[in-house]
């Protein structure tokens, strides 16, 4: 089960990158812990679909018209984004160690915010920023001007994407990406909910 106070972890084995390539899509404004738990539902093998990996789980459930019906039952929200999500991911054959940014977000429901959360806590060498709302009010509170939500063009959100780096190189956090977005999420938790990792 993934742990939303320990999302960080550069070891995981294959079935937890599968496992973590699907809570980063279902988690995209929702509460973490809720959705680690009904991640962990959906994944949850129920005779006759027994699984030897989250991603091959998906196949067999897709397999017997019982993908869609297991994302509602395991109250995982977005059901129709997921389903189409889920089922691309099993199926892309991706190397969830090495893949580029652009081979993740040609999975529907996966756009540049998510596969950078995917990717800033699973590689250690990842030069990247999750431009969620409270990394934008950071990057406000240190005087760089950005929109209240998640840029939607690509232009932009590389623009944004550079000024946070080159933030984090400033103040000598660029070696420790992911840390310092954990930071800044933990900080905001306590001024507010936060419902993404």
């Amino acid at each position: 089960m993934i742990d939303p106070h320990k999302i960080t972890n550069f070891d995981r084995e294959t079935h937890e990158l599968e496992e973590f390539a699907l809570f980063a899509p279902a988690v995209a404004g929702k509460t973490a812990a809720f959705i680690a738990r009904a991640l962990d539902r959906f994944l949850t093998p129920s005779a006759p679909f027994t699984h030897p990996s989250p991603f091959a789980h998906i196949r067999t459930l897709d397999e017997n018209d019982a993908l869609t019906l297991t994302i509602r039952e395991a109250r995982l929200g977005k059901w129709r984004i997921l389903t189409s999500c889920y089922r691309a991911l099993a199926n892309a054959d991706l190397d969830l160690r090495t893949c580029a940014l652009a081979d993740l977000e040609s999975i529907p429901g996966i756009g540049p915010k998510t596969s950078r959360f995917f990717v800033i806590h699973t590689r250690p060498d990842a030069r990247v920023a999750v431009l969620d709302t409270h990394i934008l009010s950071y990057m406000r509170s240190v005087g760089i001007d950005t929109p209240r939500n998640t840029p939607q063009t690509p232009k932009r959100y590389a623009e944004l994407e550079r000024a946070f780096l080159d933030h984090a190189h400033s103040i000598g956090r660029a070696d420790d990406l992911a840390a310092f977005d954990l930071e800044i999420w933990s900080n905001s938790t306590t001024r507010s909910a936060r419902s993404e990792p």
